[in-house]
This record gives C-alpha cells, structure tokens and sequence, in this order.
C-alpha cells in the first residue's frame, strides 16, 4: 500500500512537473507578439525633364523695302519741290505715322528672335511713270530682298491731257509699274505689289476716283501676268479710314495697310516656330 502511494506521488508529481515545464517559456526566447505590416520602399519617380522652350517665329528675309509716294512715305501733302536731285534712300522706316514705320514695329514685336530692317523709299508727290530711276537706286541702297510696291495715285489724279481717254491713262500707269516689277525680278528680287486705297469723291485730292476701279482690276492682271504677289488693299481699307482730302489714308487708315502687309509677309515668309 505504501509503495502504490508512492508510485501515485510520483506519477502525479511528474505530471505537475511536465505542466511547469510546458508553462515556463524557453531559455532566450520572448512572448511571441505580433509582427508590423511590410511596408514597400516608396517608388522614386524619374526627375521629369521640362520640354524645351519654343523658339519663336523668324522670317526668312531680313531687309524689306517699301517703295511709293506719299501713302508710302505717310505724309498728307506733297512738298513744295520734288527734284530727285539728291535724294537717298532713309536708314530707317521713315514717318511714324506711315506704314512702313507701323510694319516695322509689327514685325519687330513678333520675330523677337532676329532683326528686320523695313525701309521706306516712299516719297510723296511722285508718279510712277517718272520713278523707274529711283526706284532702282532705292534698290541698290537697300538691298532688300522683297520689295512693296504701291504707286499710281499721282498719275491718275493728273488732269486727262487733250484727246487723253481714261483707258489710255490707265494703261499708261499700269505699264509704268510693270516696268518697276520687271527691273525687281530681273535683279531676283519678289515683289509684292498692292492695289491703290479707295478715295472718296468730292475730295480735294480725289481726282483719280473715277479711274481707279479700272486701275486697280488692270493691276490684278498685270501682277499675275509678272508673277508679283497682289496684295488688295483697296478690299479691305474702307472709305472711314481715308481722310478729309479724300486720297490719303488717316493714321489709322496707314495702321490698317501696315497690318495688310504684314499678313501677307507673315503668310509667306514665316518660318514656324520649333
């Protein structure tokens, strides 16, 4: 009996011991705990390059000669001598308030990116039928490599001589400025050529009034014929913009026909922009 309690005691004491052990966490080890989520290293994007500046528009001429009489050089009334004895060509675009001085304030806002010199060869008083001379020395001051052309109004506003008819005149003035194209091409020079502005009659300087539709059409045609760009002027200056003597254009009038020219050039002439 002695011995069975014993035995008891110890199976009993073995069990207690088991317990203790299975309860007593193990030599170095912790509580195990919860483990933190993964967190992913965060993705590093590529510095993003910024796109190259646009350059911005040029043209591809430089020199640009703008030649007439005075709805060119942008005076209202002709000077009281119009000797050509001595007269050279302005370094610059001329009068404020013609329209190559505003052509040329166009462009320089524009083509930032170069310069463009507009010279303006316009001299008032003069016909075209008088000025082959001087226009080919305003060529070969300027050098330019396009010529504006708009000339006639002086011719057409001269009294009709005796036996004179108005299709003689005309013709008389359209192939005056035929031969001024003709002398621009033969030396490689284009040339855009322009129709006359509308005048209003009753005007004090509007004598050519009734001559100029008819002028203006035979220039169209002379134009293609000579491979000169038309400009229309006289399509898109309406009558507002020509002043009290019915021939000149007012400044605005002036602004209206540099902003023509400059649709023209920029139509043709302009690189795009890269």
């Amino acid at each position: 009996m002695v011995r069975r309690h014993v035995s008891a005691a110890r199976v009993a004491g073995g069990w207690l011991l088991l317990a203790a052990i299975a309860m007593t966490p193990a030599c170095g080890s912790s509580p195990t705990s919860p483990r933190p989520p993964v967190v992913p290293p965060p993705v590093v994007e590529p510095p993003v390059e910024p796109p190259p500046p646009i350059r911005p528009p040029t043209l591809d001429l430089s020199t640009i000669l703008a030649f007439g009489d005075s709805m060119t050089e942008g005076v209202d009334q002709p000077p009281l001598t119009l000797d050509t004895l001595g007269w050279t060509l302005p370094t610059t675009a001329g009068r404020t308030q013609g329209y190559p001085f505003k052509l040329q304030t166009l462009i320089d806002q524009r083509y930032t990116a170069q310069v463009v010199s507009v010279y303006n060869g316009g001299w008032a008083g003069r016909k075209a039928a008088d000025d082959r001379d001087r226009f080919n020395q305003a060529i070969s001051e300027a050098r330019p490599q396009l010529v504006l052309l708009m000339e006639g109004a002086n011719d057409l506003n001269e009294p009709l001589a005796e036996g004179e008819g108005v299709n003689a005149r005309v013709t008389k003035v359209v192939n005056a400025l035929e031969d001024l194209v003709r002398d621009a091409t033969g030396r490689g020079l284009p040339v855009m050529i322009a129709t006359l502005p509308p005048q209003r009659a009753g005007g004090s300087r509007a004598g050519g009034v009734d001559l100029l539709p008819r002028f203006n059409d035979e220039l169209k045609v002379m134009a293609g014929k000579k491979n000169a760009q038309l400009v229309d002027i006289n399509a898109q200056v309406p009558l507002s913009l020509i002043g009290k003597d019915g021939l000149h254009p007012t400044e605005a009038g002036y602004q209206k026909i540099a902003e023509i020219r400059f649709d023209a050039i920029k139509a043709r002439y302009q690189r795009a922009a890269q």
